[in-house]
């Protein structure tokens, strides 16, 4: 009778042990992501580090769960800035069952060029900043105080310099090269740059502001297509007030 009560606590112990466990994971405290931060946070570093960026300056803002897909994948997601020169944000995909990062055809050789890129192109973009500034138009894209803010462009992603702009980032012991490329070309990336975006956030823009915003952006930017998100927009809604439509400057 002893023995079968031992083993009972026994197994009401275990069970108990296994439903705190349970309960520990559900609070949070045993979360995928939170437990691997430190070796994930690392990976980042060195997936930066290898494309001649300085770790030290990378933030990581979150680290999603894995996710497993029909085929029998399995990935998590990183989302981080990096503070340097030039600033960027960017997700990353990332290995579960090495913790390691996934790098998909030099994503952040594309990303770095494309902020260089508008780097170089900035005193044609500044009357058009400026403007924007006036009006009291934030960047929720990029922290104050950064050279360029409200344009966005995927320039770096197109085939006819994509080559080309991973041979100049792989050259040298900086983005030196990478530079130099985009001052030598900035001509043809220019005609290339056919669709740039222009985002700013600020409330209250009603129809007749928008149209003078409009209007003079008309008349600041080169010529090029835009696509201009200026306002806010309800996300769950699609609601918006303020800018959103394409606007081609010939």
């Amino acid at each position: 009778m002893k023995h079968k009560k031992r083993v009972i606590l026994r197994t009401t112990l275990v069970a108990l042990l296994l439903l705190g466990g349970v309960i520990w994971m559900n609070n949070g405290f045993g979360d995928w992501s939170e437990r691997n931060r430190e070796e994930i946070e690392d990976n980042v570093k060195r997936y930066v580090a290898r494309y001649k960026l300085d770790p030290d300056k990378v933030e990581i803002v979150t680290i999603g769960n894995p996710r497993k897909y029909p085929t029998g994948e399995e990935e998590f997601r990183v989302y981080f800035r990096y503070y340097g020169d030039p600033y960027f944000a960017m997700d990353v995909k990332g290995n579960p069952n090495t913790l390691t990062i996934i790098d998909r055809k030099d994503d952040i050789a594309i990303r770095v060029f494309n902020e260089l890129y508008l780097q170089a192109r900035y005193d044609e973009l500044v009357p058009t900043m400026d403007y924007l500034d006036s009006l009291g138009i934030e960047d929720p894209l990029r922290p104050e105080g950064e050279k360029v803010h409200y344009f966005r462009t995927n320039v770096g992603i197109d085939p006819q310099i994509n080559d080309e702009i991973r041979e100049a980032y792989k050259s040298g012991d900086d983005l030196g090269d990478l530079k130099a490329y985009i001052n030598t070309n900035l001509e043809k990336l220019t005609r290339l740059d056919t669709h740039i975006r222009i985002v700013g956030e600020k409330e209250g823009i009603d129809e007749a502001e928008a149209s003078a915003i409009e209007e003079e952006l008309r008349a600041l930017l080169p010529r090029s297509t835009y696509y201009l998100q200026i306002g806010v927009k309800d996300l769950s809604t699609g609601e918006s007030e303020g800018l959103y439509e394409t606007l081609r400057v010939p």
